[in-house]
């Protein structure tokens, strides 16, 4: 997205959107306290489809997968529904659960992977039975937009 529909998006989306990076400084890597690294991470953010959403890695060192909740809770990243090569600004599109981790091999089983619920905009977050069900791989790829690439 050029950068001046990237500016006309948060302007038009205003103060409600908000920008955060996964893992905070630690960023998207296979994190030291193992996958409970990346759950405490998503259980202190309410995000939105609104917010901006930061997975700062390296190319080639990681990627972002997006996956089945089976294949995650399995770390199995044979089939993934999508997948990015490289780090940047994200935005979900579409209010879901997002099971994301790293296609290299065993950085799921190292921890490298976090379950994102992107509730609607100006929603209180759900209750965990009100989880929508999984998409296929197409309605995923449209409801994940990369934004920018972070320098």
């Amino acid at each position: 997205m050029p950068w001046p529909a990237v500016i006309a998006t948060r302007l038009l989306l205003g103060a409600e959107a908000g920008e955060y990076t996964v893992g905070d400084e630690l960023g998207w890597t296979i994190p030291p306290g193992g996958a409970a690294t990346y759950e405490a991470w998503a259980a202190k953010h309410n995000l939105s489809v609104t917010d901006f959403i930061n997975f700062n890695f390296k190319v080639g060192e990681q990627d972002l997968a997006i996956v089945t909740k089976k294949d995650y809770d399995a770390c199995n990243t044979d089939n993934p529904l999508f997948v990015f090569k490289e780090g940047g600004e994200f935005q979900f599109v579409q209010s879901d659960t997002y099971y994301l981790t790293c296609t290299f091999a065993g950085h799921c089983t190292k921890g490298q992977k976090i379950a994102l619920y992107i509730a609607p905009a100006f929603s209180p977050s759900p209750s965990p039975s009100s989880y929508p069900s999984e998409k296929t791989a197409a309605q995923h790829a449209n409801a994940v937009k990369f934004v920018s690439k972070k320098g």
